[in-house]
């Protein structure tokens, strides 16, 4: 019989011996069970004082229940015992005390009469009686099903229990992991523990308390199972970064005491090789990057490829710059310091394949053409004039064509400073960094090198999420002229030579200067850069918003 079947109408014959469903092993069951157990005495004390309390109707012959004999009352016994004493002879016959005994077995009769009235109930009292007996039984019956409850829930335990051992084990992990890459802004790490911390208290709370209902315990593991998935892919994504930045990070003796705080330069240098990064070849790709993250400005000097300089670790020798890559970083970044009259605090070096992999990992870019051509290096592909989706392939044919151009070189850098651009929006944007995050760390593994250190791109990244600046984007190229020279590399056979413009070159120096002295830069009617009069205090209204990264 389940607990659904009972019928309050029956509690006089419910069998109160049988055992209640539940644990009894559990903390709590004792005292539930002892509250049954008094609820099942108080019923049965009153269930015995209402039988005693009832007149028994004369039967002389009923079924004694202890031996299954039949007999006569005792109380039918002590009335004949009584009458024959005064002369009552129970075979009919009359004794010589008839008269005497009938005076006197009248009197014991009516005293007997007296007291089973004085024992009879009244109304209210049975009703009473009965009341209690019925709230006896209902809180018996109300335990029976609240421990049926109770095992119900109890056979999830074993389960959920592990399930929350397995949940607190993430969260430390991840805690610790987030702690450790130290990129997230002290307010909103607190924020984020004090959020972890209540939905963890109330997540295990519901899979490891008794009395919980399985409804409730169901969903609490199927969101424990979710936040354990997102903290092991937060995790991987925490520990695939911190391994990232230390294997591509060399040494450097150059950087800034804070990069947050102190306006740097940094030199991006591209060769023109497929493989890993350790491979040497010309640096077709030449730019310096000064960033100042008071002024939240950001100038790129774009130098051409075949410019002429001169590098300070060959003894002043000169060469055409994408020579440079020939040898080393470090005398490509001399070559363009002498040049500029600056110092290059960091430098990233990549190569074609690293450009291909890394616009093929995010998706591809978005990147403007002034003109519609045909790439020498993929003819049977044409690039509207306006905006084109590109693949790593098709940038990697933009950024490199020159010959298509009247400009040749100048427009060629102009694109190159496009595709650069499209990047940058592309990787900032929360939707990619998601999606490809990963399969953008492994693929990049083996083709960048960079002097940042991890703990300083940790805190350009700690930086962007706790001030987001508003970064403004200027870009320049150097000028020169035409000619033809021998050069360090080439020995006594002339080249192609960029030669240098003296006025370019002092108009790019100034520049840089004062983005490093928190100088001000704007732009006139022809997208040319220039210093802004330090007197003037209004908004530059000639930076359009192709000009700005946010």
């Amino acid at each position: 019989m389940s607990h659904s079947d009972w019928d309050p109408d029956d509690f006089l014959d419910f069998d109160y011996g049988r055992p209640v469903p539940g644990n009894r092993n559990q903390q709590g069951a004792k005292t539930t069970q002892k509250k049954e157990n008094d609820d099942l005495k108080l019923y049965e004390e009153l269930r015995r004082q209402s039988k005693q309390k009832e007149p028994q109707p004369y039967d002389p012959y009923f079924h004694h229940e202890k031996n299954g004999s039949y007999g006569v009352p005792q109380s039918w016994y002590e009335v004949q015992s009584g009458q024959a004493a005064n002369g009552f002879d129970p075979a009919g016959k009359s004794g010589s005390g008839k008269k005497a005994g009938k005076k006197s077995g009248q009197a014991k009769n009516a005293e007997a009469r007296k007291s089973a009235d004085a024992n009879r109930l009244s109304k209210k009292e049975n009703a009473a009686l009965k009341r209690a007996q019925q709230e006896a039984y209902d809180r018996y019956r109300s335990n029976y099903i609240k421990s049926g409850a109770k095992k119900s829930a109890a056979k999830a335990g074993f389960f959920t229990k592990s399930l929350s051992v397995i949940y607190l084990l993430a969260l430390i992990v991840f805690g610790a992991t987030i702690t450790i890459m130290d990129v997230m802004p002290l307010g909103m790490m607190i924020a984020l523990y004090v959020v972890l911390g209540l939905l963890s208290t109330i997540i295990v709370i519901q899979l490891r308390k008794n009395n919980i209902k399985r409804g409730v315990r169901v969903i609490a593991s199927f969101v424990c199972i979710c936040l354990i998935a997102v903290y092991g892919v937060g995790t991987a994504y925490a520990l695939g970064t911190l391994s990232f930045l230390d294997y591509t990070s060399v040494e450097n003796d150059k950087r800034v005491a804070s990069i947050t705080k102190e306006p740097f330069n940094m030199m991006i240098t591209g060769i023109d090789v497929r493989g890993t990064v350790d491979e040497e070849g010309r640096s077709d790709v030449n730019m310096v990057v000064s960033v100042n993250p008071n002024t939240e400005q950001i100038l790129m000097t774009s130098i051409p490829r075949d410019y002429q300089i001169y590098m300070p670790d060959k003894d002043n020798a000169m060469d055409k710059l994408t020579h440079t890559g020939f040898y080393s970083v470090d005398t490509t970044m001399g070559a363009e310091e002498e040049l500029l009259d600056t110092t290059i605090n960091y430098y990233v070096k990549v190569n074609f394949t690293t450009v291909m992999m890394f616009i093929d990992a995010i998706g591809g870019i978005d990147v403007y053409s002034e003109y519609e051509f045909n790439p020498v290096k993929r003819s049977w592909w044409t690039v509207k004039k306006g905006w084109n989706h590109m693949n790593g392939r098709q940038a990697l044919a933009f950024a490199r064509e020159r010959k298509a151009f009247a400009d040749g070189d100048n427009q060629r850098i102009k694109n190159q400073q496009a595709v650069f651009e499209a990047m940058i929006k592309k990787a900032t944007s929360s939707k990619t960094i998601l999606l490809s995050y990963n399969k953008v760390l492994s693929n990049l593994r083996d083709y960048i090198e960079m002097s940042f250190s991890s703990a300083e791109m940790r805190a350009l990244i700690k930086m962007q999420l706790a001030k987001n600046p508003q970064w403004k984007i200027y870009k320049n190229t150097i000028r020169g002229g035409d000619g033809s020279l021998p050069t360090y590399t080439t020995g006594n056979m002339a080249c192609y030579v960029m030669t240098q413009d003296e006025e370019s070159i002092t108009n790019a120096r100034d520049l840089i200067r004062a983005v490093m002295n928190d100088g001000t830069l704007a732009k006139d009617d022809d997208k040319n850069v220039y210093v802004k009069d330090p007197g003037v205090s209004e908004e530059d209204p000639d930076v359009s918003e192709e000009e700005t990264e946010g």
